[in-house]
């Protein structure tokens, strides 16, 4: 039966997450592993978009590779990174599930850490991005960061594997200004200590973005005040202004008194803004 299966099969049992047909199938037939869909996904980016991730489809898909009898090494290449419609690898759909088991496999198996998709963003980009925000009593009530601590272990995984900690995307965004966005204090500060493979090493903790937003301006607009400080405390500068010369201290927020909270939280502890 499954080695009359049509590729289409494949990909619909890796979308559904069914890794026994999927590995069924493979074994049969390992080159379908190479095959990719209307979407130019392979299977294993299918495993991947499924919900929950199928990590044990994504292991069916690299056992097929490692079965190959021809070029391996490059069927391997080939099937890690192949990008879908969107420019994404199968690294880069990895990083934005959050999943840390998940990455750390296709990392382990040979994934490109510095692959970026067609808006520029790389796998640490969507990695910065995991966090969630909650209300700190200690705060007095100010938005601080919870943030999801496999984002900060997927980030120092791939941080060690090599990526870049001040790559730009096509928003001129560094994974820094995503951390700071969603308040994930624990990221910021993974990025604080941690070094780019490239000149400058050090993170650029003032780079602007297009509309000339820094990773201070987005903390302090998105109402995340312990990221805020975070940033502040490690080198931030709270003079520079955006592209129409608004200090990040300086800017709306989320809302008057929510705002009003996260400026009082941040002059409590960093003092007054220079005037």
């Amino acid at each position: 039966m499954a080695s009359n299966t049509a590729p289409q099969d494949v990909h619909r049992y890796a979308r559904d997450g069914n890794a026994s047909l999927l590995r069924m199938t493979l074994e049969a037939n390992p080159d379908l592993v190479e095959s990719t869909d209307a979407d130019s996904r392979t299977p294993i980016q299918n495993a991947i978009s499924c919900l929950p991730p199928s990590l044990a489809s994504v292991q069916a898909c690299l056992d097929a590779l490692d079965s190959l009898a021809s070029d391996h090494q490059g069927a391997r290449n080939k099937v890690l990174e192949n990008r879908d419609e969107t420019g994404n690898t199968a690294l880069i759909s990895a990083a934005t599930t959050g999943n840390l088991e998940l990455v750390s496999t296709l990392v382990g198996a040979g994934a490109d850490v510095t692959a970026a998709n067609n808006r520029g963003a790389t796998a640490l980009h969507y990695a910065a991005s995991k966090g969630h925000v909650s209300v700190c009593s200690s705060c007095n009530s100010t938005p601080c960061s919870e943030a999801d601590p496999q984002g900060a272990q997927i980030g120092r995984l791939l941080i060690q594997r090599g990526a870049d900690i001040n790559i730009r995307d096509k928003a001129n965004q560094i994974p820094l200004h995503r951390a700071a966005t969603t308040g994930s204090v624990p990221f910021i500060q993974l990025i604080l200590a941690s070094k780019s493979p490239s000149k400058p090493e050090k993170p650029r903790l003032n780079q602007a973005d297009r509309v000339g937003n820094t990773p201070l301006h987005l903390a302090i607009e998105s109402g995340h005040a312990e990221a805020a400080v975070a940033l502040i405390e490690g080198g931030a500068d709270r003079d520079r202004g955006d592209s129409e010369g608004v200090r990040p201290e300086e800017i709306e927020g989320v809302g008057g008194v929510e705002a009003k909270r996260v400026r009082e939280y941040i002059v409590q502890r960093c003092g007054p803004l220079s005037s």
